[in-house]
């Protein structure tokens, strides 16, 4: 018996499917998620306030980070379906985190467990849950594949592409997998003052998906010891109001070499999150005035949720960071300015366990 394609699976169940011409939906493999264009407003958040707008720091060259993270995805617009005299898109594609592990050595190590690969399939929500799960079944049953798919829907809204919508459900389900990972690692106690995660990209997960996960009071104050660092930010963002309105590239350009601006976060409520922005190279090295500067996240836990992050420990934490600068995937990647050497091996290993283009393609039409 030979494996069945998924168009078959559904073109069996009644869902009429057309071959997509414009297959990947993908810019890039590895997208920085920039969030903080969501919020209209960021104000200052650090206690006590510093007196100018940036601050010098000392490298002793000691690190805590004792783990890597790195979550990405694949997003494939695959077919065109005609469900319910509606004509829409379905998308699919794969998902992944991996976390590596930094021994008293110095080397560094896939940690297996913690590293997971998904595949998704994601429809229209026109059908009954009941039905979805029949789909997925079938696709898993008749598939004949090692590779499960897990199908979800994505909604409909008016001012938004399908295909969009399809591929910001995908980047949801990825979003939701480092969430799942990174509370894994804090049940199983991994997490510590002393053994510290770094994470490629921001901290800015939406409260939906920490309720997902029923989060706990304890492990919100775990997270404390997760540090999100973001390869770019858009320097067109501004901080402040009134006459102290500036872009965050005027704010930015004039960092010196291990100079950090002061902690800002999004004016939107209960502050959980706070961030700034860090030059990790010297700037006669760079191309550009913004290049080599990194954004550090963490989370706001106790009294910095009103008072603002402590600047003893955003200074730590900054140390910490310029600890890691060295060694480089210089030509290696383009981002060598501001990727830390471990988060780039992470990032590296996770891309070899994702299926190839053709490969994923050949299972889906």
């Amino acid at each position: 018996m030979s494996a069945k394609k998924i168009i078959n699976i559904l073109r069996n169940n009644n869902i009429d499917c057309l071959p997509n011409e414009r297959f990947t939906l993908n810019v890039e493999m590895f997208p920085d998620t920039v969030e903080e264009s969501i919020f209209p407003n960021q104000v200052l958040f650090e206690h006590p306030k510093l007196k100018e707008s940036k601050k010098a720091l000392n490298d002793d060259g000691r690190s805590l980070f004792r783990f890597f993270l790195d979550g990405a995805q694949r997003s494939y617009r695959v077919m065109e379906a005609s469900i319910r005299n509606h004509y829409l898109p379905i998308c699919a594609g794969q998902i992944g985190v991996a976390v590596l592990e930094r021994m008293s050595d110095g080397t560094v190590s896939p940690v297996t467990d913690l590293t997971c690969i998904r595949n998704i399939l994601v429809i229209p929500d026109l059908l009954s849950d009941a039905e979805v799960k029949e789909i997925e079944g079938k696709i898993n049953k008749e598939l004949l594949t090692e590779y499960h798919f897990t199908v979800v829907c994505y909604s409909l809204k008016e001012d938004k592409d399908p295909g969009d919508l399809g591929r910001a459900k995908i980047i949801h389900e990825m979003q939701l997998l480092e969430l799942e990972t990174i509370h894994e690692m804090i049940k199983q106690n991994l997490i510590t003052d002393r053994r510290m995660l770094a994470k490629d990209g921001g901290l800015q997960y939406s409260e939906s998906k920490k309720r997902q996960l029923n989060l706990s009071n304890t492990d919100i104050v775990q997270l404390r010891n997760v540090i999100g660092v973001a390869k770019s930010f858009k320097p067109t963002l501004s901080l402040g109001k009134g006459r102290k309105r500036q872009d965050l590239g005027n704010l930015t350009k004039g960092l010196g070499w291990k100079e950090r601006t002061t902690v800002i976060c999004p004016d939107k409520g209960k502050k959980q999150h706070g961030w700034w922005y860090l030059r990790i190279r010297p700037c006669e090295q760079m191309k550009s005035p913004l290049q080599g500067i990194v954004k550090i996240e963490i989370f706001a836990t106790g009294d910095e949720v009103e008072d603002g992050i402590a600047t003893t420990r955003a200074d730590t934490i900054s140390s910490y960071v310029l600890a890691e600068r060295n060694v480089t995937p210089y030509k290696a990647d383009p981002r060598w300015a501001t990727h830390l050497y471990p988060i780039y091996l992470t990032e590296t290993y996770l891309r070899s366990l994702f299926l190839s283009h053709t490969r994923f393609k050949a299972m889906i039409i």
